[in-house]
């Protein structure tokens, strides 16, 4: 495997400026140009390993047609990448990227990337040591197998609507930035799962990089740590886009993440789950920073240990796919700012049951937001340690 490290002060040297929504009169339309893609992941903690088998990748040149989308259209789209592979998501973490391919293109303005899905594995290997019994599949932290389902198939693709710039003589660098906690939607106690791909395009230019060290209350490294930018709109209408998670990443065996942001403020978050009922997690602890462009960051954490409780989350779906953010109340280094603790993603009506750190002497409070495309909902629950509380959202009925 082909490891790419974000490395700005290299990159901003080799590597183009991205257009984003740009006017095609702002360079040459002629000639020819190259695109190189990269594939990296937004890390989870709830599995071993999430494993996609990407079969190529394609993109749009131009807007559709008036009354039609391009999807349906034969002409303007263009193979770009070929990989055929399939790819353990959770390997592409701290920075590391896996060069799907490089393909010339005419010069001009694309305005859509497609990225479709195998519906059968590479002859590989997984961690466990056997070759891939599904082309999409999770292992999980019991090293369970289980498929992942792609509820709309392997002809459509996934439609990434992201406007770049070809110009002549040059090479533009794309990055599809998968989601694995987005991506990956628990169906109820049934043991299925789905896959929803959500996949963000970025450019390689201008941005920074916020890297670290995460310790427990000894110094001790901390491995798989989830460490998230996030942002916060306090005063959004709805509830899902008061506390938005940018990016995340995991640490690795000596406790280091580093994560590649946008200009902008965030605030980077680090919280370890328990891995087993009522046992002890670390964190969350959180700061707040100012991310300028082409700059390189230092934020270390150390992380204070805490027992666990339950929130047990009864969710009708109305045969949606409905997100589940599980936030609180902390101080980053300003004003009290509400953040994200963890996430999960669900498809079918049935309880389910989120470890979170729970008071000794008091418990914690936690708002914990129901959301499936507009419609969302909120909740407030406390926890202490070994106790559990209930929530129960409904979207069987149309608000």
């Amino acid at each position: 495997m082909k490891i790419f490290k974000f490395l700005m002060p290299v990159i901003v040297c080799a590597l183009l400026f991205i257009l984003t929504g740009c006017d095609s009169g702002s360079s040459s339309s002629s000639g020819s140009g190259s695109l190189s893609l990269y594939l990296t992941d937004v890390s989870s903690d709830e599995y071993q390993a999430v494993y996609v088998t990407i079969d190529e990748v394609r993109v749009h040149r131009g807007e559709a047609s008036e009354g039609e989308e391009a999807e349906e259209e034969t002409e303007g789209w263009q193979v770009v990448a070929t990989p055929r592979q399939t790819y353990n998501l959770l390997d592409l973490v701290n920075g590391a990227m896996e060069k799907l391919g490089v393909a010339d293109l005419e010069a001009g303005v694309y305005t859509q990337i497609r990225l479709m899905l195998k519906a059968t594995p590479d002859n590989g290997d997984n961690l466990l040591g056997q070759m891939h019994p599904y082309p999409n599949y999770i292992i999980d932290k019991e090293d369970t197998v289980h498929e992942l389902t792609v509820p709309s198939g392997y002809q459509t693709g996934v439609k990434l609507v992201h406007s770049f710039e070809i110009i002549s003589g040059q090479t533009a660098d794309l990055i599809l930035d998968f989601d694995a906690v987005k991506s990956v939607v628990q169906a109820g106690k049934s043991g299925k799962y789905n896959l929803k791909p959500t996949i963000k395009v970025i450019g390689t230019v201008d941005n920074g990089i916020v890297a670290g060290t995460v310790s427990d209350a000894e110094n001790g490294a901390l491995a798989g740590v989830a460490v998230s930018a996030q942002t916060a709109a306090p005063d959004a209408e709805n509830f899902a886009d008061r506390v938005i998670v940018a990016t995340s990443t995991l640490t690795d065996e000596n406790g280091n993440y580093s994560m590649y942001l946008e200009p902008g403020t965030y605030f980077i978050v680090a919280y370890k789950g328990a891995e087993a009922d009522y046992g002890t997690a670390f964190g969350p602890e959180c700061v707040e920073l100012a991310v300028d462009l082409n700059s390189t960051y230092t934020r270390d954490f150390q992380l204070a240990s805490a027992q666990t409780g339950h929130i047990v989350a009864d969710v009708q779906t109305g045969e949606e796919i409905v997100h589940l953010s599980f936030r609180q109340s902390a101080d980053c280094g300003s004003d009290g700012q509400q953040i994200e603790v963890t996430s999960l993603a669900v498809s079918e009506d049935a309880d389910y049951t989120v470890r979170l750190p729970g008071g000794d002497a008091d418990p914690i409070t936690y708002t914990v937001v129901a959301y499936s495309g507009e419609e969302s909902y909120s909740e407030t629950a406390d926890i202490s340690a070994e106790e559990d509380a209930e929530v129960a959202f409904d979207f069987s009925v149309s608000p």
